[in-house]
């Protein structure tokens, strides 16, 4: 089977089952009725756009690190299929155990940032690694994870894609009611197994409403498009995450990073399709959390037969991290630590090639997911003669 039968690809046979879209949403909201209605999120605290907590100076969302298994195959599909630029390559780096809590003999052969409009870039590593997992996770897993780009035509964006040869789940899907009502969403996956989501929202969304406040959005840089090769592509609009335990993420982040928490819903069933999950698996509970500027963070809690609860490396294929951007490094690794949070070896300061200037510190959350502070007060050497350099949290226009 090809991968555009496998994920619903064929324009013909979409809309020969669009009846299977009003199903699937009638589901969404049944299931949403039955449950009571979404989680009311906890209610908001006001901070200031450039910092989600004073003591730790973070300032928003700066990439996020994902591993692939050939990295000259995803810049190639970043930049012929989604048109975006590579401005800052390095590596290879050996000896990387303490720094990336990876295997002694692990190597990253290469490291490569892309950027896809205004906002936060992909990071994509390339390990040699004993005992690689090389097989990527599903949304369901504990080690899934999916991109979402905010895009101003959905349904241009997604004929574009499907039209790249890029295997298209089953949608679009508008959500209708509840908190995120007003949002619309298409699934899809690179040829490497990361997924890859689109989302509009063009009147906002439901919980938008309340006094409490919202998602950053790349729409707050400028509808105009960053030119890029998906139609009205804007840049990321968040990184999801599978958990154990939505709720003890949400505290994590609530509690260690100072982020806030406006928009919660769920649950969902009759999601197979939609997600390239499982027949019966359920999503339980999705939990934005905002921490500054940049793309939230989108947390998914699943019930699933064949789910995956083991979480994988840095080395593995489906290994990823988010990158915080914090305005003093060696005091934001300090108040991790006075928050009991693992630290792995750093601060760790790069001093030589394109990416000099930047000093970074891994850590590893009670959840599985790794979280990396980043810092580049004086910005990084490859600026010197980048045309277009990454977009960097700091200078977020509204």
């Amino acid at each position: 089977m090809s991968p555009s039968e496998r994920g619903f690809g064929m324009r013909s046979h979409r809309r020969a089952v669009m009846t299977l879209t009003a199903v699937a949403t009638a589901l969404v909201v049944a299931t949403l009725t039955l449950a009571g209605g979404a989680a009311a999120a906890p209610p908001a605290t006001a901070i200031d756009d450039r910092s989600a907590d004073g003591l730790l100076g973070l300032v928003g969302m700066d990439h996020v690190g994902i591993t692939v298994p050939d990295i000259d195959e995803a810049i190639a599909w970043f930049h012929d299929v989604m048109g975006c630029e590579t401005p800052l390559t390095f590596g290879p780096f050996s000896a990387v155990d303490a720094v990336l809590d990876v295997d002694p003999a692990a190597v990253v052969e290469q490291i490569t940032h892309v950027r896809c409009g205004r906002s936060a870039s992909i990071e994509l590593f390339q390990y040699d690694a004993p005992e690689q997992r090389l097989d990527p996770p599903r949304n369901s897993d504990y080690a899934g994870y999916h991109i979402a780009f905010y895009v101003t035509d959905l349904v241009a964006a997604a004929d574009y894609l499907e039209g790249k040869g890029v295997r298209r789940l089953f949608g679009p899907l508008p959500v209708t009611e509840g908190p995120a009502a007003g949002q619309t969403i298409n699934y899809f996956q690179a040829p490497w197994g990361t997924y890859i989501e689109l989302i509009s929202y063009p009147d906002g969304m439901a919980y938008e409403s309340d006094p409490s406040r919202p998602l950053w959005s790349p729409k707050r840089n400028g509808v105009d498009a960053v030119v890029t090769g998906v139609p009205g592509l804007l840049g990321i609009d968040h990184v999801g995450i599978t958990v154990p335990s939505v709720a003890d993420a949400v505290a994590w982040f609530e509690d260690v990073l100072g982020c806030t928490s406006p928009l919660a819903f769920g649950p969902f069933s009759g999601v197979g399709a939609i997600l390239d999950v499982h027949p019966d698996a359920v999503v339980q509970h999705i939990q934005h959390v905002r921490c500054g500027n940049g793309p939230s963070v989108e947390l998914f809690q699943y019930t699933s037969p064949d789910q995956d609860t083991t979480f994988r490396r840095n080395s593995d294929i489906g290994g990823k991290h988010l990158a915080f951007y914090v305005r003093h490094i060696d005091k934001a690794v300090s108040t991790m630590q006075s928050k009991g949070v693992e630290k792995l070896a750093g601060p760790l300061s790069v001093t030589g090639g394109p990416a000099a200037g930047q000093t970074i510190n891994y850590f590893r959350t009670p959840f599985g997911t790794y979280l990396e502070l980043i810092s580049y007060p004086h910005g990084m050497a490859y600026e010197a003669t980048a045309e277009t350099p990454l977009w960097d949290p700091r200078d977020n226009r509204p």
